[in-house]
């Protein structure tokens, strides 16, 4: 392996797909339109989607590569034996899953850009607010034109707004580099989290492109607020049967829940909404009967 291949990572971690394919390692890959649907392999999934490069130039990117490949193996590890009852993890294995769902959060497109549209809020605000003063220097101009000589307007410092709870390595134009600095910070915060396992006694969950999703209740949203400060919870689909929820508040505490279908299709279209392009499922299963989704955006 050259330098500079070792340097890559997949932008979905195998063993978050591997967990949904039947037994030839094969998965449903179904567009979030719904327009196509494909049989395809983990591998091949896992290479449509891509990689993410960590900055070569910087003397530390190999021993972090290694320490994210280290991470997603354990990581995988992890969920198998937690979705065979080894729940919840501790210590070593609870910081490795924590690593890598945080680099979900910085690179997951749906993060990103949501992100971007924050952004770009931030942005027409900062404008307006420029329009705004400008429009009013132009009158205390005029007015003092018409005053005598010592009655002149003292300045002010306006500072830019700024988004809350938004981490700053998501917002757009941000280099890999500054982004995965925050990744020990949001892993820490993952970690201390209140972590439940639900499952569901038949094949009723799917995954996406964006395997790590992030939830809050509709009337605690805020437009300015992204990234997991914002949110109640995160959750990862881990097989058909089995979803992580890392909460910022469970009473119940750490506990495996046992579900029906009716939640289950409450999860299904939180994170088929939060899907960039493709819905994956068990080949054997159909996840989506019932799920009523809005068009994506753009349609």
């Amino acid at each position: 392996m050259s330098p500079s291949a070792s340097l890559e990572r997949p932008l979905v971690p195998r063993f978050l797909l591997a967990g949904f394919s039947d037994d030839a390692g094969q998965l449903m890959a179904e567009r979030r339109d719904r327009t196509r649907r494909r049989l395809l392999s983990v591998d091949a999934v896992v290479g449509e989607l891509g990689e993410y490069a960590l900055p070569g130039e910087h003397a530390a990117a190999p021993a972090l590569a290694r320490l994210l490949a280290e991470a997603e193996t354990r990581a995988a590890d992890v969920v198998r034996r937690a979705t065979d009852g080894a729940f919840p993890p501790r210590g070593a294995d609870r910081a490795s899953l924590a690593l890598v769902l945080a680099v979900q959060l910085l690179l997951g497109r749906f993060h990103r850009a949501a992100a971007a549209r924050t952004a770009a809020l931030v942005g027409q605000l900062i404008v307006s607010t420029i329009e705004e003063r400008e429009a009013a220097e132009a009158e205390a101009e005029a007015e003092e034109d018409e005053a005598p000589e010592d009655a002149g307007i003292p300045e002010t410092e306006l500072p830019p707004p700024r988004e809350a709870g938004a981490p700053e390595a998501m917002l757009p134009g941000v280099s890999t580099s500054h982004s995965l600095t925050m990744v020990p910070h949001l892993a820490r915060q993952l970690a201390a989290r209140t972590w439940q396992l639900i499952r569901f006694p038949s094949r009723v969950l799917m995954t996406t492109d964006t395997p790590a999703v992030l939830w809050a209740p509709s009337a605690a949203a805020k437009p300015f607020q992204v990234g997991l400060g914002a949110a109640h919870e995160m959750r990862v689909p881990l097989d058909p049967r089995h979803a992580l929820i890392v909460a910022r508040h469970a009473q119940a505490g750490e506990i495996v829940r046992e579900l029906s279908d009716r939640h289950a299709r409450a999860l299904n279209r939180t994170v088929a909404e939060a899907a960039a392009e493709w819905m994956y499922y068990h080949p054997e299963s159909d996840p989506l009967e019932g799920v009523e989704l809005p068009s994506p955006e753009g349609d």
